[in-house]
C-alpha cells in the first residue's frame, strides 16, 4: 500500500523512454509498468502491468486470481477513455489525477479496468499504444507500411545532406542538417547528442553517424512526448493529422469556431516540414510541433498584437503608459541624467514622459531631480528627441509632464521651445465647455499634449510684452511630498535599497524637497499657461469636491501611497473620478534607488497614468511591459467596460462578487519547457540548471495568488512539470498573470526569464509562452508549454468545486433586481424580472442537459461524445436517425426487444440536450428584446435619476444606497443579456457539431422546412 499511495501522490519517478512512434509506446508496454488499479474509494493496487509479446494480453500479478487469469485480450477491448469517465472513477478515483488516469472498457458487458500511472506521459503510452493494438488497420499494416511520412523524409533530406555519397555524415554536417529542418535547435545541444550516439564507434567511422543514427539523434532532439501524445489523440492514421482532424482539434482544444476546412489546410501548408505531408495535407508531428511554436498558438491571442480595441473613446477610459523622472538613466540623487532615456521609453511605446525643469545657464532651461547631485540636460534637447522618436512606435498622443521650477524669463523660453520645434504637433486648442469628456486618443493622433499648471483664464488675456505671469501653487509631486515624508519617517528602521543606499537618505532628501515646496507659490508665464489645455494640473481635495466642480480637463497626481489608501478606503469613489477624469500615480519620494511600486493597485482603480522609473527592471516593470504589449503597443489600452460605463458601481477589495461580473475559474497546467538558458552570471554553478516555475495572478485584492511547480533537477532543455494549478478571480479583466522561471539554489533562486500578459488576452487551449529576460529581452528559443481553459465560476468558497448546476440559488440571488425606492425607476426593473430569471433557467438546463448527456457517453466535451454515440448506434444496428426541423434538431428512435439500454440511455439524454437546445433558440431573441429595452431605459433615465430620487425624498445612506441600486441593476440587466446571447451562440455551434458528426459518420438526418 506505501507504493500505492507514492503513486497517488504522484512521487514515483516517471519511465524514461523516447517515445516517437506507436512501435515505441507498444514496445514500452511490453517492457511493463506500475500501474494503481483502482477498485473503490479504499481499494487501491499497485500492480506490475505487461503486454505480451505477441500483443494479444495485457497481464498483471493478481494476488488473488495467479497471474493466468489476470489478463484482458486485446481483442476484446471495446474502447479506451482518458481521465475520470467512468462511473467507478467519478465515484472512487477523486483523488487521482486525471491526467493520470485511464480506464479499459472491455468485453460484452462493458467493464472497465481504471487504472492511474505514476505519470501523465507513462499513461499516455498505454492509451496510445492500445489504441494502436485495437485499431485493425494499424495491426494489420505490414513494417514497410507502417514506415512513417517523417522516417521517408528524414531518409531523403540525409541522402540530400550526403555530399560524398558514403552514407556517412560528420558533426559539423549534422548539425548543419538538423538545424536547416529545425530551427530551434541549439548547436550545443546537437553536439552533446552527436556524441552520445558517437561512443560506441572506432576506427574511420568514428566522428560521423548514419542515417539510423541521425534518425534516432533528430527523434530524440525534436520529438517532445506531451506533443506526440497530443497528435495522437486525433490521429487515425497514428502518423498525422488530416485537415479534418486538425479541425477537430483547434475546435475541442483550442477553443476555436466554426473552424473552416480552408483554413486548416493553409496551416498544413505552412508548417508541415515534408513535401510528402505538403502536398497530401498531412500534418506530421514535426508540423504540428512547428504549428504549435507559431504565432497564433502563442498564449496571448494574436489579434491583440495589432490595434483591437475602440480607439475612439475618451482619453480617461485608457490605461496609458507613463514614466517617471524620465531623464534618469540610474537612482534618484547621485545618477546621471540623458536624451537617451526619453528616446528608449517613447519607442517602448511610453506616452507620458516627465521633465524636472530648472533654470539653467546661457538663458537655457535644464532638466534634473532638483535638489540632488544628478546630472543636468538640455530641455531643448528633450523636446528635439521628443519630435523625432514621439510616433516611431505608436501614433497616439504623448503627454509631457512638466515639474515646473523656473524663472518667468526660462518658462518663456520653454514655451518658445515648445511652440517652435514641435510646431503642429503640440495640441493647443482649448477644451470644449460644452464637452464632458476628454477627445479620443483617435482625435488626438500625432498630437503632443503638455501637463502643468493653468493660470485663471483672465490672467491669460494679456498682450504678448505684458507677460509678467501669475501665482500658481507648486508642483503636485513636491507639494505632496510632504505627507510621504511624514509616514516614512514614522517607520522605526529605514531599510537598505539593492544599491545600498539607505531609505533614510530618500527620507531626508524628501523633507529638503517638501520643506523648500511646502504652501510655496511660483510664478507662471501666460505664454507656458497657453499650452497647457487638456491636462491641466489642480489640487486634489476630495471626491465629493470633484464630483461637483471638477472638470474633464483637470487631473491631479497622487503619491503611490496617497492611491493605496484611497483605494483600499474610496475605491468606488476613486473608480467613479477615473471615468472622467486623469489620475497620474508616482512612486514615493523615498525610493532613491529608482525602485517601482506595483501598479496594479492603481490599475484596479481605474487611474490612466502610473508611472513608473522605466531604468529599473522587475516584476513591476515585467507587469506595465505585459500591460501594454497588447493593442498593437500603442500604449493605450482601454480600461474593462465596468470602471468606464458611467453607470456602474464597482467596490475592488469586497470578497463577494462583483455585481455585474461572472467570477471565473481559469485552470493552468504548466506542461513543459524548451531550451532553458542558465542564468546571467552562473558559470560557476555548472552546466544545467535546476529549474522550477512559479505563476502569479495579479489583480484586486481577493484575487491576488501565487503558484509554483516542483523543481526538474538538472534538465534545463526539455523539463517537465505536469503541474495544475486553479485560480478564483472575481474581475478577471483587470487581472495580469506573470510566469517566471527560476534556478532552484539553497543559497537563492536565480532568475531565468518571465511572461506577463493580461488574462483577458489569453487564448485557451495548449499554448506555448515566450519568455523574455530581467531586461525584457526576448530569449530565444526559450519557452513554456502550458493549458489553459476558463470556466465561469458560481460560488467564492475556497473549497473551489464547480459541478453543472452548482450555485443556482447564488445565481438566482445574482440575478434578481434591486429596490431603489423610485416607483418610476423601480417599474423599469421590475418589468424585465421574470426575463433574468429565465436566463439563469434557460442557462441552468442547458448546462445539466449537456453534462447528462456527456455522462451518458462517458466523455469530456458534446462532440466525442457524440462521435461515441453515433459508433455504438451503428455497431447495434439500431433504429436512430436525427431530423431537423426549422434549423431545430431532434432525435428519433424505434424501440425494439433487442435495442441496448445502454444506447436508449444515451437517446433520451441527447433529446433532453436537443429539447434544452430548442428552448434557448426559441426564447433568447425576445428575451434579448426586453432586456435591451429595459436597459435602454435605464441610461435615459439616469440623466434626470438624482432629480427622480430627490422627488423620492432619498436623502444620505438611503440616497446612496439607491444610486448603488440602480448601478447593480443596470450592470445585472447588461450581463445577463450578454450571458444570453453567448448562450445561444454556443447553442447553435454545439447542434452544428451534432449535425456534422452524424453527417460525417453517415448517421440518417432528416431535413424539412
Amino acid at each position: 500500500m506505501a507504493a500505492a499511495k507514492e503513486a497517488e501522490n504522484g512521487s514515483l519517478p516517471p519511465q524514461h523512454c523516447n517515445i516517437s512512434s506507436p512501435d515505441d509506446c507498444v514496445n514500452a508496454m511490453k517492457a511493463g509498468t506500475d500501474l494503481v488499479k483502482v477498485k473503490s474509494s479504499r481499494r487501491h493496487y499497485q500492480r506490475r502491468f505487461v503486454l505480451d509479446e505477441e500483443g494479444l494480453y495485457i497481464r498483471w500479478i493478481s494476488q488473488r486470481k495467479g497471474s493466468t487469469d489476470a489478463r484482458i485480450a486485446i481483442t476484446s477491448v471495446k474502447e479506451i477513455r482518458r481521465g475520470h469517465n467512468t462511473a467507478s472513477f467519478r465515484k472512487h478515483g477523486k483523488s487521482f489525477e486525471p491526467d493520470r488516469s485511464f480506464s479499459i472498457i472491455y468485453g460484452d458487458e462493458y467493464g472497465s479496468l481504471d487504472l492511474v500511472a505514476d505519470s501523465e506521459d507513462e499513461a499516455n503510452i498505454w492509451i496510445e499504444g492500445l489504441l494502436c493494438l485495437t485499431d485493425e488497420n494499424y495491426a494489420h499494416q505490414s513494417v514497410a507500411n507502417k514506415q512513417q511520412m517523417r522516417d521517408r523524409w528524414l531518409k531523403v533530406t540525409f541522402e540530400e545532406a550526403d555530399k560524398s555519397g558514403d552514407g556517412m555524415l560528420d558533426e559539423s554536417e549534422i548539425i548543419e542538417l538538423c538545424q536547416k529542418i529545425n530551427i530551434g535547435l541549439s548547436a550545443s545541444r546537437i553536439k552533446q547528442k552527436f556524441r552520445e550516439h558517437d561512443t560506441d564507434r572506432a576506427g574511420t567511422s568514428r566522428g560521423r553517424l548514419d542515417l539510423d543514427e541521425f534518425s534516432s539523434l533528430f527523434k530524440e532532439l525534436s520529438t517532445r512526448a506531451e506533443i506526440y501524445h497530443l497528435l495522437m489523440r486525433y490521429s487515425t492514421s497514428r502518423d498525422f493529422l488530416t485537415a479534418k482532424e486538425l479541425k477537430y482539434f483547434l475546435e475541442l482544444e483550442q477553443g476555436m469556431r466554426n473552424v473552416e476546412k480552408q483554413h486548416c489546410e493553409e496551416l498544413i501548408r505552412t508548417y508541415e516540414p515534408t513535401p510528402e505531408g505538403r502536398e497530401q495535407l498531412k500534418l506530421s508531428v514535426d508540423g504540428f510541433t512547428q504549428m504549435l511554436l507559431g504565432r497564433e498558438s502563442m498564449l496571448m491571442n494574436p489579434k491583440h498584437r495589432d490595434v483591437f480595441q475602440d480607439m475612439t473613446q475618451p482619453l480617461s477610459h485608457y490605461y496609458i503608459a507613463s514614466s517617471h523622472n524620465t531623464y534618469l538613466a540610474e537612482d534618484q540623487l547621485k545618477g546621471p541624467s540623458s536624451v537617451e532615456m526619453y528616446i528608449r521609453a517613447l519607442r517602448r511605446g511610453c506616452r507620458c514622459v516627465e521633465l524636472d525643469c530648472w533654470d539653467g545657464s546661457n538663458n537655457e532651461p535644464d532638466v534634473y531631480h532638483g535638489h540632488t547631485w544628478t546630472s543636468r540636460i538640455l530641455f531643448k534637447d528633450i523636446i528635439v528627441a521628443v519630435k523625432e522618436h514621439s510616433f516611431a512606435t505608436s501614433e497616439y498622443p504623448v503627454i509631457l509632464s512638466l515639474e515646473n521650477h523656473c524663472s518667468i524669463p526660462m518658462q518663456r523660453v520653454m514655451a518658445k521651445h515648445l511652440t517652435e520645434i514641435l510646431g503642429d504637433m503640440l495640441y493647443t486648442t482649448p477644451p470644449d465647455p460644452e464637452s464632458r469628456y476628454l477627445p479620443s486618443p483617435e482625435e488626438l493622433k500625432g498630437k503632443i499634449l503638455v501637463k502643468g499648471k493653468k493660470l485663471r483664464a483672465e490672467l491669460e488675456r494679456v498682450d504678448e510684452g505684458e507677460d509678467d505671469g501669475g501665482d500658481v501653487s507648486d508642483e503636485d509631486e513636491a507639494a505632496d511630498m510632504d505627507e510621504e515624508v511624514k509616514a516614512k519617517s514614522r517607520s522605526p528602521t529605514p531599510r537598505q535599497s539593492s544599491n545600498g543606499t539607505d531609505e533614510a537618505d530618500g527620507q531626508a532628501h524628501s523633507r529638503r524637497r517638501s520643506a523648500a515646496h511646502k504652501g510655496k507659490k511660483i510664478k507662471l508665464a501666460v505664454s507656458l499657461s497657453r499650452l497647457v489645455t487638456l491636462v491641466q494640473s489642480v489640487h486634489f481635495k476630495n471626491f465629493q469636491e470633484s464630483s461637483e466642480s471638477g472638470k474633464y480637463f483637470q487631473m491631479s497626481s497622487f503619491t503611490e501611497s496617497a492611491m493605496g489608501r484611497m483605494s483600499a478606503s474610496s475605491s468606488a469613489e476613486y473608480i467613479q473620478y477615473n471615468k472622467r477624469q486623469l489620475s497620474r500615480i508616482y512612486p514615493a519620494g523615498s525610493r532613491v534607488n529608482s525602485s517601482n511600486y506595483n501598479p496594479q493597485t492603481a490599475w484596479n482603480t481605474g487611474c490612466q497614468i502610473v508611472a513608473l522609473n522605466y531604468q529599473t527592471d522587475g516584476l513591476e516593470m515585467d507587469l506595465n511591459q505585459g500591460r501594454f504589449q497588447i493593442n498593437g503597443k500603442t500604449g493605450y489600452v482601454l480600461k474593462p467596460e465596468i470602471l468606464r460605463t458611467e453607470v456602474s458601481h464597482v467596490e475592488v477589495n469586497s470578497k463577494n462578487t462583483i455585481s455585474g461580473l461572472t467570477p471565473q475559474l481559469m485552470t493552468i497546467k504548466v506542461i513543459s519547457g524548451q531550451q532553458l538558458p542558465k542564468p546571467p552570471g552562473s558559470g560557476a554553478k555548472g552546466e544545467v540548471i535546476d529549474p522550477f516555475v512559479a505563476v502569479e495572478i495579479h489583480g484586486v485584492p481577493y484575487d491576488c495568488a501565487n503558484e509554483k511547480t516542483s523543481t526538474v533537477k538538472n534538465n534545463g532543455f526539455n523539463p517537465v512539470w505536469n503541474k495544475t494549478f486553479r485560480f478564483l478571480m472575481r474581475f478577471p479583466d483587470v487581472a495580469m498573470i506573470r510566469f517566471s522561471v527560476l534556478d532552484d539554489d539553497f543559497v537563492g533562486d536565480d532568475f531565468i526569464g518571465q511572461y506577463s500578459v493580461p488574462v483577458s488576452s489569453i487564448q485557451p487551449g495548449y499554448r506555448h509562452i515566450q519568455l523574455y529576460s530581467k531586461a525584457g529581452e526576448l530569449l530565444s528559443n526559450s519557452t513554456l508549454f502550458v493549458h489553459v481553459s476558463f470556466d465561469q465560476a458560481y460560488s467564492l468558497k475556497k473549497k473551489l468545486i464547480f459541478e453543472h448546476g452548482s450555485g443556482s440559488r447564488t445565481r438566482r440571488k445574482l440575478a434578481t433586481p434591486k429596490k431603489i425606492k423610485a416607483p418610476d425607476v423601480d417599474r423599469i426593473f421590475q418589468n424585465v424580472a421574470d426575463g433574468l430569471q429565465s436566463v439563469v433557467e434557460l442557462k441552468l438546463r442547458i448546462e445539466t442537459a449537456t453534462e447528462d448527456f456527456k455522462m451518458s457517453c462517458d466523455k469530456a466535451n458534446v462532440l466525442q461524445a457524440m462521435k461515441l454515440f453515433v459508433t455504438r448506434v451503428k455497431a447495434s444496428n439500431s433504429e436512430v436517425s436525427l431530423a431537423k426541423v426549422n434549423d431545430v434538431l431532434s432525435v428519433t428512435y424505434k424501440k425494439s426487444e433487442s435495442f441496448p439500454d445502454s444506447i436508449e440511455k444515451m437517446v433520451v439524454s441527447l433529446q433532453r440536450l436537443l429539447e434544452a437546445s430548442q428552448a434557448v433558440i426559441s426564447q433568447a431573441d425576445g428575451i434579448i428584446g426586453r432586456l435591451s429595452g429595459a436597459y435602454g431605459a435605464g441610461q435615459e433615465t439616469f440623466l434626470d435619476l438624482d432629480q427622480q430620487l430627490a422627488q423620492a425624498r432619498l436623502k444620505g445612506r438611503r440616497l446612496t444606497q439607491s444610486h448603488e441600486a440602480f448601478a447593480w441593476n443596470m450592470q445585472v440587466v447588461r450581463s445577463h443579456t450578454d450571458l444570453l446571447k453567448a448562450t445561444k451562440d454556443q447553442v447553435l455551434y454545439m447542434q452544428r457539431q451534432i449535425e456534422d458528426v452524424a453527417n460525417d459518420h453517415e448517421m440518417p438526418v432528416g431535413y424539412n422546412v
